[in-house]
């Protein structure tokens, strides 16, 4: 007997909510539980009860939500509208274009996810992870690597944006908003390699002398604000529930397509955002998570226009043959 949608999620909403009941009640003995079975001293620190309360409460949102949405699944009209809003792309004005959104949606977050494990996983110990964290290694070399193919993915997509005369009417807007975007994507990328000190190794002028590395970059002096910028992240998804809302909504739809990250990156989004919360003293791995974002945010950009300008050229050709094949049966 097939089970419906709607039963599996009200089961879902039931378990989360049973779920958030039980550990409010029995909180002292589920902590005293662990304690005993998982702590090596024996004790959790309260930094690491928060975790744990992070966690739980995620995990019984992440249930109760994922109940409403079978429930709603059974709504034809309601499913579709979510195919389309996080597994095509409007923009790319093809229905069949690689890679997918899909693609884009289970890529990014499997990377995510992959970040969070390695990062938790790491063991100083290990000589793989020695050479995986190496000074300048393969990590740690990341975030400039993937912030400066950024820059060139968005610099690409920038001319091909001017030639499109679909968005004649705000490309001055979006081009202004794309160099914005080069500009901090750049900046972020030096600073990771402290404007190539890391890679030449000069010594450090004067000028920058006492900031917490002794490097020439500017970032390392405010680096007590970091954490507050860290925890600030939780509330990254919003740009992704803001361009899902004007979707829904049919409003600024040019705008909100080219500027706003597509659904499809809600996974990776939703990470950044837990370990924004969980732990958000993991400087490196949010660098790393932050960087990934962007390269895929940039790559869809440039995807988007570069499927555009084909399928212009092919249908261009296509006009050109017909005239031509008119001209000659009119002969």
């Amino acid at each position: 007997m097939q089970v419906s949608k709607r039963k599996v999620g009200l089961a879902f909403i039931i378990l989360g909510i049973i779920f958030f009941l039980a550990f409010q009640i029995f909180h002292p003995q589920i902590i005293t539980l662990l304690e005993s079975s998982i702590s090596a001293d024996g004790e959790i620190t309260p930094g690491g009860v928060r975790q744990l309360n992070y966690v739980f409460y995620i995990f019984t949102g992440l249930l109760v939500l994922s109940g409403y949405g079978l429930i709603k699944a059974e709504d034809e009209s309601w499913r579709q509208r979510m195919v389309r809003i996080f597994f095509s792309d409007p923009v790319f004005g093809i229905s069949d274009v690689r890679p997918s959104p899909r693609f884009m949606l289970i890529a990014s977050t499997v990377i995510g996810l992959f970040l969070i494990i390695h990062i938790r996983l790491y063991d100083p110990s290990s000589q793989i992870f020695e050479v995986l964290y190496l000074e300048d290694g393969i990590f740690e070399s990341l975030t400039p690597i993937l912030m400066l193919a950024a820059v060139l993915l968005i610099g690409l997509a920038i001319p091909r944006l001017r030639r499109d005369p679909q968005f004649i009417n705000i490309r001055n807007l979006i081009t202004v908003i794309y160099l914005f975007l080069m500009l901090a994507f750049l900046l972020n990328a030096m600073e990771e390699i402290s404007w190539g000190q890391r890679i030449f190794g000069w010594e450090t002028p004067q000028t920058f002398e006492g900031n917490i590395q002794n490097e020439t970059n500017l970032h390392n002096y405010f680096n007590q604000y970091y954490l507050l910028f860290y925890r600030l992240l939780v509330f990254f998804p919003i740009f992704i529930f803001i361009a899902i809302w004007l979707e829904m909504k049919e409003r600024y739809l040019d705008f909100s397509r080219l500027v706003l990250p597509h659904p499809s990156m809600i996974g990776l989004s939703l990470l950044i955002a837990v370990v924004s919360l969980v732990w958000f003293k993991s400087q490196e791995l949010l660098e790393e998570m932050f960087a990934v974002f962007f390269m895929f945010y940039s790559f869809r950009i440039f995807n988007c226009f570069r499927v555009r300008g084909k399928s212009a050229e092919l249908g261009q050709e296509q006009r050109e043959q017909s005239e031509k094949e008119s001209v000659e049966a009119a002969g």
